[in-house]
């Protein structure tokens, strides 16, 4: 009985140079620029979208048009640049974590695959194993992935 290929991908040499390309372009436009944060501090900023963003841009509006209002301690000119910033960085994140999500999505099912096929031929070669002297080393090999599963003696007796 064939097994199901849920997937069938093959990327070129020249695929994956571009792919690479576009990440080190990336990395390169982003040196020096994006930080990278603890778990608790990923906790600690949270995040500005969707909802809270109307509520920013609200509140950045009236900081723009009320600057007498303004606490001293609020730099305004720092306020606009990061606003700009966050705007333009918003659909870029979008968009990549669109990317990654499919790429991700994509090795999964490619995982799902392999680990079929290589289950697929473990088991033949665990039955194997009892009548084919190569098997039962290829077999004594595999098994070690699995300690906690009984061996073909112990199951035996």
């Amino acid at each position: 009985m064939a097994l199901d290929n849920l997937i069938s991908v093959t990327f070129t040499e020249a695929e994956l140079k571009a792919i690479d390309d576009a990440l080190a372009a990336l990395e390169t436009v982003l040196k020096g620029k994006a930080v990278n944060l603890t778990s608790e501090q990923r906790v600690q900023y949270g995040k500005v979208k969707y909802d809270m963003e109307v509520w920013v841009g609200k509140a950045a509006s009236y900081i723009y048009n009320n600057v007498p209002l303004v606490p001293t301690y609020i730099n305004v000119d720092e306020l606009r640049l990061d606003m700009t910033a966050h705007t333009a960085l918003n659909p870029r994140i979008d968009r990549m974590s669109s990317i990654l999500k499919n790429m991700e999505d994509t090795n999964a099912v490619l995982g799902a695959d392999i680990y079929n096929s290589c289950m697929s031929f473990y088991r033949a070669i665990k039955v194997a194993a009892g009548s084919v002297p190569s098997a039962s080393a290829i077999y004594d090999d595999l098994k070690q992935q699995f300690p906690g599963a009984p061996s073909r003696k112990a199951a035996a007796k």
